[in-house]
């Protein structure tokens, strides 16, 4: 994968004009009846397992189409295909692909984060490169993946690395969970722990620019705590920040006031459900309702992205 993620991400950002970025949660009783009736029919044939995990590529590859014109990227959630064990996993590889064909930049949401040969296989396991017996394996192919630091440097540094081929790496720092203030609020030093986290995230992120000058090592900083985000930035002009808790969670565009740096911004705002499951409020077929739910997150989101919210 050549050249900087971060790049690829801007590049997306402008040619769509968007900061939305589309989460891929699908849960069974949230899915089409269609959908499930179908896939229904054919767990006799396949299993129960093989048969989730294709009801389950068909729902995301239908919104990933449906959104490549007004999504910046995708940040499918491995945890929801993990579940249905090897057909799951191979359904997400399916779901990458289909958003790499869409030249849609896709994060990968798997929380990673281990020290030694540990780490290294959660990397290969996202972007690829495991040994095989005559060549490497090709893993995922994420463009980037969401780590977790509580281990410390060394457990980022095989994502890190991966930068280098062109990979990008997202730091829990603020995270939009109700109890993200339990840990990450408190202080140490004089200053809170996630802000100690994002000056870790500019160490590692300082070696790794792109042309528009933004950093491959970026954050992930909640919409449900504007105070904290913004102080994010204030740590990290140029990286790209992951911003989640917008729509279900409660987020809004308001949260987003003053964070905006760059060409491009140097942000992307998550939402899953309320752009995933919109058919379930409209009653519009759930292609037709995710495209008109990302297309109106985006013009809500527009003028917050060219920095006159």
């Amino acid at each position: 994968m050549p050249g900087h993620f971060s790049d690829r991400l801007a590049e997306s950002i402008l040619r769509r004009r968007s900061l939305v970025c589309v989460g891929l949660d699908p849960t069974l009783e949230c899915l089409p009846p269609e959908l499930l009736e179908r896939w229904r029919g054919r767990v006799s044939d396949l299993g129960d397992e093989a048969a989730v995990a294709g009801c389950f590529s068909e729902f995301c590859r239908g919104v990933v189409t449906a959104v490549a014109d007004v999504a910046a990227c995708v940040k499918p959630q491995a945890a929801f295909f993990e579940q249905y064990g090897a057909p799951g996993w191979s359904a997400l590889a399916e779901v990458v692909r289909c958003a790499h064909e869409h030249d849609l930049p896709v994060i990968l949401d798997v929380k990673r984060g281990d020290i030694a040969s540990t780490g290294v296989a959660y990397a290969r396991a996202a972007f690829g490169g495991a040994p095989g017996l005559t060549a490497s394996t090709g893993g995922l192919d994420a463009d980037a993946v969401t780590v977790s630091p509580y281990l410390g440097e060394d457990s980022l540094e095989p994502f890190v690395a991966a930068t280098a081929e062109g990979r990008g790496v997202f730091v829990l720092t603020r995270t939009s969970n109700p109890g993200a203030a339990t840990l990450q609020e408190q202080e140490t030093g004089g200053r809170a722990l996630y802000l100690h986290v994002a000056e870790l995230v500019a160490r590692l992120g300082a070696a790794s620019s792109g042309r528009y000058g933004y950093s491959d090592v970026g954050a992930v900083a909640g919409a449900t705590a504007p105070t904290s985000l913004r102080a994010v930035r204030d740590v990290l002009p140029r990286a790209f920040i992951l911003v989640p808790g917008y729509g279900a969670q409660g987020g809004d565009a308001a949260a987003l006031r003053g964070i905006a740096q760059g060409a491009a911004a140097g942000f992307v705002v998550n939402a899953s459900r309320s752009v995933i499951y919109a058919w379930r409020e409209t009653g519009v077929e759930y292609r037709a309702a995710a495209a008109a739910a990302a297309a109106a997150m985006r013009d809500e989101l527009g003028s917050w992205g060219r920095g006159d919210g």
